[in-house]
């Protein structure tokens, strides 16, 4: 039998010879098309999750990282590879579903790629050698993820020095969100590792489609989307006003909501403001506060953060979707799989994050994402059911009885 699930070992193990934190599951971790969308699908619930909860307005970006609960023990277990094939899945359905802009994808899995193979192998054998534990390896890569993620919108967005000076309050938030995320993990062990032995009961639909909402390749195919990232790639490298001038006219006209997602945006162009209007060096203009030069400079990245998002937003729209369907890999068919049935994922969250709120408040905190687990569970069996009986609708997550269970160890 294997060992009692205690603080000191989350999942449980065999032969356990010391009571340090370890993620060792009783048998062998396995990747599967089903596996892969279940955690896929716990993870994007708890993803909106974690929206749902207001952001620190001027620091936007700091946010507790539900996610990593399922992350962390994929790079733990299952190594690197499979930890960022979860993270490119989670930010792909935030661009299908959550209109994420193309630019803010980049930078998100840029810095979670940084982290995961920068850090993450380093991590995953400290913890496998018992030199680090769960909260150790959390706080770490949520401090590498944190650090990836402000060096990328400095170099990228703000390029100002100044914006370093954030360096302090994300390095105490990474200690604060990563041992949260430990303690969440410690909550969930059962089903967690239930996740990572998902066994053949769940076998996803034999004719996967894309998610209707990709559009038609169309006359020009997949062009358009190839000839936006060069154009990105060319705002990017711009150093004209008049070029990103231009763009920036052309992209706002073609803007179907009128630029709205640019006042959302605000906070990064209150630094901008802030950096370069008052921290450049040059001849004073106004006073003795603004520059000439930081005028300008201001001037030429506020266009060009507006073009990065604008011409984002439009990327997320033309991406091209139906790639996936000619690979065998388990993670792209676990995405798939997992694309029609997020249809509800939204109401489904709302139900999970009470329930979640419901046993905290109540001191139930063993199985916390219980309830998560087991509705999806369900659903993928209403998904493989359906293609058998043909039947047109699925379930909403949370209109299924929590019946299936994951397999013991």
């Amino acid at each position: 039998m294997s060992s009692p699930i205690d603080p000191g070992n989350p999942f449980g193990s065999e032969n356990r010879v010391s009571p340090r934190p370890e993620i060792r599951v009783a048998r062998s971790p396995k990747i599967t098309a089903e596996s892969f969308a279940l955690a896929l699908l716990v993870t994007s619930s708890l993803q909106i999750m974690e929206n749902l909860i207001p952001r620190i307005p001027l620091f936007p970006w700091m946010r507790v990282g539900f996610s990593y609960v399922i992350i962390l023990p994929f790079l733990l277990e299952l190594g690197p590879g499979a930890a960022l094939a979860l993270l490119l899945a989670r930010n792909l359905t935030a661009i299908l579903y959550g209109g994420q802009p193309f630019t803010t994808f980049l930078i998100g899995t840029g810095a979670g790629a940084i982290a995961i193979f920068g850090l993450g192998p380093m991590v995953r054998f400290g913890y496998k050698r018992g030199w680090l534990g769960i909260p150790g390896a959390s706080v770490l890569l949520a401090a590498g993820f944190n650090m990836a993620q402000l060096a990328l919108v400095k170099s990228t967005l703000i390029r100002h020095a100044g914006f370093y000076f954030l360096i302090g309050p994300m390095l105490a938030w990474s200690l604060l969100s990563g041992l949260l995320v430990a303690l969440l993990i410690r909550y969930s062990a059962a089903d967690l590792e239930g996740m990572l032995l998902s066994g053949p009961g769940i076998r996803p639909p034999s004719n996967l489609n894309v998610t209707p909402l990709e559009k038609p390749a169309g006359r020009w195919g997949h062009w358009p989307f190839v000839l936006g990232l060069f154009l990105l790639a060319g705002l990017f490298a711009s150093k004209s006003f008049y070029v990103q001038g231009a763009a920036f006219g052309l992209l706002l006209a073609t803007s179907r909501d009128r630029g709205k997602i640019l006042w959302q945006s605000w906070p990064f162009f209150f630094y901008l403001a802030y950096l370069d209007l008052f921290h450049t060096q040059g001849v004073y203009w106004i006073g003795d506060w603004i520059t000439r030069e930081g005028a300008a400079r201001f001037v030429l990245q506020t266009a060009r953060l507006a073009n990065f998002i604008l011409l984002g937003r439009w990327l997320s729209v033309h991406f091209p979707w139906g790639w996936a369907r000619r690979s065998q890999s388990p993670y792209l068919q676990g995405f798939l799989f997992s694309l029609p049935l997020m249809s509800g994922i939204f109401k489904s969250s709302l139900e999970f994050g009470r329930e979640m709120g419901r046993r905290l408040w109540s001191g139930q905190r063993e199985g916390i994402l219980t309830h998560a687990f087991d509705a999806w569970r369900n659903r993928m069996h209403a998904a493989a059911v359906s293609e058998i009986s043909g039947i047109e609708r699925l379930p909403e997550a949370g209109e299924l009885k929590s019946t299936v269970r994951p397999p013991g160890p």
